[in-house]
C-alpha cells in the first residue's frame, strides 16, 4: 500500500508526462546563432563584415520572420560609437526586399542604432525557412571611418549583442516561428560560433609609402653606392 508521499510523487509524476505528450515540447530549444565574420578592409578609409545567421538542427524547418540588429555597443577605442550614420546596411538579395532602406542613424530618438528586417515588408510575406545548420549571410555591414583622425593601432568594433532594455529579449533579436505553428516567438540569438562572434574589431594599418617615393629613395641611393664606387677605383 502506498504511502502520502509516495501517492504524491505518483501522481506528479503522471502530471508532468501527461503535459509533455498533450503539448510536444521539443527535448531542446531550437537555437539561432548571430555573429559577424571578420572585418576586411575596402576602398577608401572602410572596412566591412557581414552578418551571419545559424540555425540548430532542431531549427530546421522554422521561420524567421524579423530580425532586429542593435549596434549600440559599438566602439572606437574604448570610447562608445556616437554617430551610428557611419555604419551602412547592405543585405542580401533573399533579404532585400525585407529592408526598408533606413539605415543606422536614421531611426527615431532612442532607435538610432537599430534597423529592422521584416518579411512582412512585401505585400506577400516571404519568411525565410531554415533548411540546414549552414550558416547564411543576411547582409554586410560597412564602417566608414574617413576624417575621423585615427592613427595606426587604433580599433573600431562593431558590436551586435545590442542591450538588455527590460523586455524578455535583447534590442538584437530574432522573430522565430517553429515549424507547424501559428504563433511567432521573439527569441534572443546565440552568439557563439567557430566563425565569429557578436564583435568584429578592425585595426587601423601602419602607413605604407606610395611606391613612387619608394622607387626615388631606392634608385638615389643605388647611385650614390655607384659614385663611391667610381671613385675609389679613380
Amino acid at each position: 500500500m502506498l504511502d502520502h508521499r509516495s501517492l504524491c510523487s505518483s501522481l506528479i509524476g503522471m502530471l508532468v508526462c501527461s503535459w509533455l505528450v498533450w503539448f510536444d515540447v521539443r527535448p531542446c530549444p531550437a537555437v539561432v546563432v548571430a555573429y559577424l565574420t571578420p572585418s576586411r578592409a575596402v576602398a577608401g578609409e572602410q572596412f566591412e563584415s557581414d552578418l551571419m545567421l545559424a540555425g540548430s538542427a532542431d531549427a530546421i524547418g522554422d521561420v524567421i520572420e524579423l530580425i532586429n540588429v542593435d549596434i549600440v555597443q559599438s566602439t572606437i577605442n574604448t570610447a562608445a560609437l556616437s554617430d551610428y550614420s557611419r555604419v551602412r546596411f547592405d543585405a542580401r538579395p533573399q533579404f532585400a526586399l525585407w529592408h526598408d532602406g533606413q539605415q543606422f542613424g536614421s531611426g527615431s530618438p532612442g532607435f538610432e542604432s537599430q534597423i529592422v528586417l521584416d518579411s512582412f515588408l512585401p505585400s506577400e510575406p516571404i519568411p525565410y525557412e531554415i533548411t540546414t545548420t549552414d550558416p547564411f549571410s543576411v547582409g554586410t555591414l560597412t564602417f566608414d571611418f574617413g576624417g575621423l583622425g585615427l592613427q595606426p593601432g587604433d580599433t573600431i568594433t562593431l558590436d551586435i549583442l545590442g542591450r538588455d532594455d527590460g523586455t524578455a529579449t535583447r534590442t538584437t533579436s530574432i522573430a522565430i516561428r517553429a515549424s507547424g505553428a501559428s504563433e511567432t516567438t521573439l527569441v534572443n540569438p546565440a552568439f557563439s560560433s567557430p566563425n565569429g562572434s557578436e564583435k568584429s574589431v578592425f585595426t587601423i594599418a601602419t602607413a605604407i609609402p606610395e611606391p613612387g617615393p619608394i622607387v626615388f629613395l631606392a634608385t638615389t641611393l643605388l647611385g650614390a653606392v655607384v659614385c663611391r664606387r667610381s671613385r675609389r677605383r679613380a
